[in-house]
């Protein structure tokens, strides 16, 4: 496997130029990149800082880095352009074609993809990560008439980050109860769940990954041992099946990926 550095560079957090670089990246599994967020370049001294360890990079390795930039500014972007790096312009990519297509120049306003442009919905996003909190792990499942979602499944199947990632980036009401004890046993929902079963939706997990993670977190005792991961998850799948639950194994997904599908397979609807 080879390896090539990365740089990510913008005015503000960084955030949308790294999901699209990291989208991009993705495509090259057989090479190693090691990558280095340049967030809050928006100044000539931080912009002329940073080119010059690109081109210290790109000279102890004699190979160019790859450089990411979303960067309103010309003057900035432009210190950028002349670094000793393979620079790859993603605001220049889409505005140029979309001015063109709307008969009209963009702004170019810093920071506005991840600024507080709407103060309602960014109230209801807090509320819901709040909301998420408060009912992790089984907890207040007496505000579960609330919920948009109850995410289900045996312990360490990625409920909870799920949640987070749904209310965080959705505003969505994201709660999650743990399958285990009598709830695996019964092979039917309980008695908390059942009168919201409209709302839920299952995670399941290869039991071998599902070790690993238990291993990482509490070695030894029977709840890291492979044949309760084993038993577990074929317990909740057979929960899921026999109540008609849909479901999902997170196994190889991302985050972003078992967000997206869960929305896809039920049909929820974003708040924001």
């Amino acid at each position: 496997m080879t390896e090539r550095f990365v740089y990510v560079v913008s005015d503000r957090t960084g955030l949308t130029a790294e999901a699209m670089a990291h989208s991009l990246l993705s495509q090259f599994p057989t090479i190693d990149f090691e990558t280095k967020t340049a967030p809050f370049i928006d100044t000539r001294a931080k912009a002329e800082e940073l080119a010059g360890d690109i081109n210290e990079k790109a000279l102890s390795t004699g190979c160019l880095p790859l450089v990411f930039v979303t960067l309103v500014d010309d003057t900035i972007r432009e210190i950028i352009n002349r670094c000793q790096g393979t620079v790859i312009d993603l605001f220049d990519t889409f505005i140029g074609p979309m001015e063109r297509a709307l008969g009209q120049e963009s702004s170019h306003s810093v920071g506005k993809s991840h600024g507080v442009s709407d103060d309602a919905q960014y109230t209801s996003r807090i509320s819901a990560v709040h909301y998420s909190l408060a009912t992790d792990d089984g907890m207040e499942t007496d505000h579960y008439s609330r919920a948009d979602i109850i995410l289900v499944g045996v312990s360490r199947c990625g409920k909870t980050p799920t949640c987070l990632y749904l209310s965080l980036h959705f505003g969505m009401f994201a709660a999650n109860y743990p399958l285990t004890g009598s709830d695996l046993t019964e092979r039917s929902l309980p008695p908390a769940l059942e009168k919201h079963r409209d709302k839920v939706f299952g995670l399941t997990i290869d039991p071998d990954r599902l070790l690993q993670i238990r291993q990482e977190r509490y070695s030894g005792g029977s709840y890291s041992s492979a044949r309760a991961c084993q038993t577990e998850v074929a317990q909740a799948e057979s929960v899921f099946r026999s109540a008609r639950i849909p479901f999902v194994n997170t196994t190889r997904m991302s985050i972003e990926e078992i967000g997206a599908t869960i929305l896809h397979k039920t049909g929820t609807p974003r708040k924001i």
